[in-house]
């Protein structure tokens, strides 16, 4: 008989193990499944559901206001984990507000967003935030050289190629002083009779030129955005450009009345998707009034705005007041996206718009289809206009030494009179010589058949 060493004695019993387990496992799959009566009371394992529950799980919360192009001004909550915004939703808060003569909001404004500001998440983590200071790699170039320029003063095309070359990445104190040290020199460059004279080189209107007065301060030109958009990190830019009238006093050596600071681009013709000819045409901007009052109108003509797209917030009030009977019409030049929410839709030719107002109000007056009421009311059309300079007929232009009339829910600030605090503002306030500007308006009184002074 062979003798078994103890080494072989180990691996024979150790593979005799194995191959019962394997068995056993072999078996195990011939027993019978559990049954489960009733899956609430008594679930085999349920832990797998935590990672579903934590999905939604988070530290703490915070309030911001959405105030990315638009002036909604949401005010939305942010989830947070792990230091790390998950998430953004509605703050469930308009209904709880109350203003300062006790009227309270109506939770219909909640929840108040939009889709851009539940992705708004996106833009803070995503790789198109800038995160540092850049400034174009040719620009910066032309700073390094020293600012050279033609004759005329132009910058060499070699330092424009905006879009077609990369950002270079400076320090905070470097952009600041690329700003400072560019904005001396533009300035510089284009005051007294030389910056004159190179302005004309570069067929600048003479018009323009007058209008100067030979500050440089007056090329530059800036933008501060939209006040709502934040009145002190945007809407300051135009404090900005104001402020450089001192840098002008010292350049061209004039006292304060004389100096002058930078254009301001406005925040209208500029912007977006605004439409600039309505104020140039018109002479009005298209402004928003309370869009929550759409269901008090029996109908909502939707012109110089598509409400869908860039009043996401406000959209739901259309909805709603079109299933209370509210009739939509729309007034563009294309097929927008408020068109398929309106009962009728009217295309126009860009810059016929004024025209087709006008043949509306003919055909509204001839046909005396308004409310004889509301027009005397509420509208400026009972109020005589001279028929030689077609403006509003003044009681000054009646009256010698006419003084306009004091206003009840107005006040009147004195020349050298200054307005009170904010807080303590209860109502309008206005100049003297805002008030004369103003003055007072003429209507025909039909039971004394004379003019009659109407005040505000």
């Amino acid at each position: 008989m062979q003798e078994i060493t103890r080494r072989e004695f180990v691996k024979m019993g150790m593979a005799s193990m194995a191959g019962l387990f394997l068995r056993g496992l072999e078996l195990s799959s011939l027993q019978f499944v559990p049954e489960v009566d009733n899956p609430l009371d008594s679930y085999p394992e349920r832990g797998w559901e935590k990672i579903y529950r934590d999905q939604f799980r988070y530290d703490s919360t915070f309030h911001f206001l959405c105030a990315p192009n638009d002036t909604h001004n949401c005010l939305l909550r942010a989830y947070v984990k792990n230091g790390v915004v998950t998430r953004i939703g509605p703050s469930y808060g308009y209904g709880k507000a109350r203003d300062v003569y006790g009227n309270q909001a109506s939770h219909r404004w909640d929840p108040r967003c939009c889709q851009k500001g539940l992705a708004f998440v996106r833009r803070f983590y995503g790789p198109r935030r800038v995160k540092n200071h850049f400034v174009r790699k040719g620009f910066k170039e032309w700073y390094d050289a020293g600012f050279p320029r033609d004759e005329a003063g132009r910058i060499p095309p070699q330092y424009l190629n905006r879009g077609k070359e990369p950002f270079v990445k400076v320090s905070f104190e470097e952009a600041c002083e690329i700003v400072a040290q560019t904005t001396v020199n533009i300035a510089t460059t284009y005051s007294g009779d030389k910056g004159t004279e190179l302005l004309r080189k570069q067929d600048y209107d003479e018009a323009m030129i007058e209008a100067m007065k030979g500050a440089g301060t007056q090329v530059l030109k800036l933008r501060g955005g939209m006040p709502l958009l934040g009145a002190t990190r945007i809407f300051g830019l135009y404090r900005f450009a104001n402020s450089l009238a001192l840098l002008d006093a010292k350049m061209r050596q004039v006292d304060q009345e004389a100096a002058l600071g930078a254009r301001a681009w406005d925040n209208y013709s500029w912007h977006t998707d605004l439409p600039p000819g309505h104020t140039m045409t018109c002479g009005q901007q298209t402004i928003d009034f309370d869009l929550a009052t759409a269901e008090n109108a029996a109908m909502v003509v939707c012109w110089g705005m598509n409400w869908i797209v860039t009043k996401m917030a406000d959209g739901h009030w259309l909805t709603e007041a079109r299933l209370k009977g509210t009739r939509v019409v729309t007034v563009a030049c294309e097929y927008q996206a408020t068109s398929n929410k309106t009962d009728e839709l009217i295309l126009l030719r860009p810059g016929s718009d004024p025209a087709f107002a006008l043949g509306l109000a003919q055909v509204i007056i001839q046909e005396k289809l308004y409310d004889a009421e509301f027009v005397k009311g509420h509208t400026d059309l009972p109020l005589l206009v001279r028929m030689d300079t077609l403006k509003l007929l003044k009681p000054q232009d009646l009256i010698q030494d006419y003084k306009p009339k004091g206003l009840k829910d107005t006040q009147i600030l004195k020349a050298e009179e200054r307005a009170p605090l904010a807080t303590k503002q209860d109502r309008q306030i206005i100049t003297e010589s805002l008030r004369n500007e103003w003055s007072d308006f003429v209507a025909w009184n039909l039971d004394t058949n004379q003019p009659e002074v109407i005040t505000r």
